[in-house]
């Protein structure tokens, strides 16, 4: 894949805490030019310009931060190497207990955000360019007391597969990993899922972070990992 340059970088959507945190930090290590956005990240004041290796502010869940970001990024960064989609909520109850607001809440940040994001961007990516999007073994399969993740899971993947096919001609790329059970705050609370049985959430976004190395002449698009144990 083409390599992140100055004018050039590669964006962590979701970097402000597990995988999207590992992997700019491990884009990072190995001399990638990148930035990352989240809620938690660094304000930026008016007219100051993006640093890399940096965590900047920008809730994904509020479009009007959306447009904001890409309208500041695109000013400093007209062209992109690539971006990560690694932010997203987890919402585990029977289906029974789950509200409509706590289930279209759900839905704003991992889907609806996911797409506002990927129509704002696209602009700023070419041929070689990369879109990689996280999915989740409950993009493939059911799990019981997951039902909004498994369908916000299904979505980003089908999501994913239809944009794949509409930019093939241009030459960019869409992956899709569907990672097994990677440890991240996600799992606290959790009953009957061992901390010892997962993937660390480092070794998971170091693998990640190499996705961004490829050649150009290797176009990966659905890739499935697990931890020792297979799914869980």
């Amino acid at each position: 894949m083409v390599l992140s340059s100055e004018n050039q970088p590669i964006l962590v959507a979701g970097a402000g805490s597990g995988i999207g945190k590992s992997v700019l930090e491990n884009l990072n290590v190995l001399g990638q030019n990148a930035l990352g956005i989240s809620r938690t990240g660094l304000v930026r004041k008016l007219g100051e310009k993006f640093e890399f290796g940096s965590n900047f502010q920008c809730n994904l869940s509020r479009p009007s931060e959306i447009l904001d970001f890409v309208s500041s990024l695109q000013k400093q960064f007209p062209i992109l190497a690539g971006i990560y989609f690694t932010f997203g909520s987890g919402l585990f109850r029977p289906v029974g207990q789950i509200s409509l607001e706590e289930w279209n809440a759900h839905f704003v940040l991992n889907l609806n955000s996911l797409f506002l994001l990927t129509k704002e961007i696209l602009p700023l990516m070419r041929p070689g360019s990369f879109l990689c999007y996280l999915s989740s073994t409950a993009g493939y399969q059911g799990f019981p007391e997951s039902t909004a993740y498994c369908a916000s899971r299904h979505a980003i993947a089908g999501f994913a597969k239809a944009l794949r096919e509409e930019l093939k001609p241009k030459g960019i790329r869409v992956i899709t990993v569907y990672p097994g059970a990677v440890y991240t705050d996600i799992w606290k609370g959790r009953e009957g899922f061992e901390q010892d049985d997962m993937i660390p959430v480092n070794d998971f976004g170091k693998w990640l972070a190499t996705l961004s190395t490829l050649p150009d002449a290797v176009y990966p698009d659905e890739i499935r990992l697990l931890p020792r144990k297979g799914i869980l």
